[in-house]
């Protein structure tokens, strides 16, 4: 190759570079790189369809609350955030009672795919028949059982009034 080539090839190589074709893309927010290992709760449906990533984290820490209001029986929604990918199919739900002493109370199976992160679980029904109390705080995990013990993939704690 001659000289003349060679500078040719590496100026057109640095258009590129330099008109963005060749650079990295342009750091943007991660929903879950944001909210990895959290739960968030609310008594309204979670939902999509959000312009960007900025605006779904805004969102939904907009729409999450702490306690959740209720006569004898709560309606709740769950946006889970895995710290990892679920690895099986199925995680599970699971209700601690930690009020007083920390008891299990209740727990639910969910399907998901091995690869999954993030689980939207909305219309859940929480109840006195179910085991919850108004008053108690509530450890809500998301986990799997390997070899006997519990993994936690994510984590929140919430009140019921």
């Amino acid at each position: 190759m001659t000289r003349w080539f060679r500078r040719g090839m590496f100026l057109l190589l640095t258009t590129f570079v330099v008109e963005g074709f060749v650079a990295p893309p342009v750091a943007r927010a991660d929903v879950w790189g944001a909210f990895k290992g959290r739960i968030f709760v609310s008594q309204t449906e979670f939902s999509g369809g959000y312009a960007t990533d900025a605006a779904m984290i805004a969102a939904i820490k907009k729409q999450s609350t702490a306690t959740v209001k209720g006569e004898g029986g709560w309606g709740i929604n769950l946006a889970v955030f895995l710290k990892e990918a679920a690895g099986a199919d199925k995680i599970n739900i699971v209700y601690y009672d930690v009020s007083a002493k920390r008891e299990q109370v209740n727990f639910s199976e969910v399907a998901v795919t091995p690869d999954q992160k993030m689980v939207e679980l909305n219309g859940i029904a929480l109840s006195t028949d179910l085991g919850f109390v108004k008053g108690h705080t509530y450890e809500v995990l998301a986990t799997r059982l390997i070899g006997g013990k519990e993994k936690v993939y994510a984590k929140t704690t919430m009140t019921l009034k």
